[in-house]
């Protein structure tokens, strides 16, 4: 019989509820020490986690149509996202409120599934979207403007990292920061080369 090993999670959690004073003292010391070593917001502790939000705007020279027909097309996001290895729509309505699918993205190294569905859909202007069962539940907005034969893309994303991943908090945002500007870079450059 293999014995039970208890995940990093179940660890860190056991650890916050015995020793609650401790733990928001150890994780406002891992803030600070990591603000000295990246550009990152004030140390603020709140008990059920921080709202990591990111959000970046890019304006892509190829007509909103092009733009937005491109990215609600799930099957392009392992295109264009280095870290998504596989996505795909579960439902079988066409692309609006209630559409869901998954992904698979390789966070850290490891291969993260998630699920999640659309919120709200708005055809060529506004795409809502929130996980249903993921490690680090989410919400991401991608917004289209018409800009002089172009095409400014907001994509927001925002999520409250919880257990390991908050206490490790102000490392997550400048990673997952970097590799959302990556991503949407590399669509910047597929879409105008295209």
């Amino acid at each position: 019989m293999q014995p039970k090993i208890a995940s990093l999670n179940q660890v860190y959690g056991k650890a916050k509820k015995e020793t609650p004073y401790l733990h928001r003292k150890t994780e406002c010391r891992t803030k600070e020490f990591l603000s000295e070593l990246l550009p990152l917001q004030d140390c603020s502790i709140q008990e059920k986690g921080s709202i990591m939000n990111i959000s970046h705007t890019i304006v892509i020279r190829r007509p909103l149509k092009d733009v937005a027909a491109y990215l609600t097309d799930i099957a392009n996001d392992s295109v264009w996202q280095e870290d998504v290895l596989k996505s795909a729509v579960t439902s079988q309505t066409p692309l609006g409120q209630g559409t869901s699918g998954y992904e698979i993205r390789s966070v850290l190294g490891f291969p993260m599934h998630t699920e999640w569905i659309v919120t709200s859909y708005e055809p060529e202007k506004r795409l809502r979207f929130a996980s249903t069962s993921s490690a680090v539940p989410y919400e991401g907005t991608m917004e289209f403007e018409p800009v002089e034969g172009a095409t400014r893309l907001t994509y927001a994303f925002s999520t409250t990292p919880e257990g390991l991943a908050g206490l490790l908090d102000p490392l997550m945002e400048f990673f997952f920061g970097f590799r959302f500007r990556a991503n949407l870079e590399n669509l910047k450059t597929i879409l105008e080369k295209s």
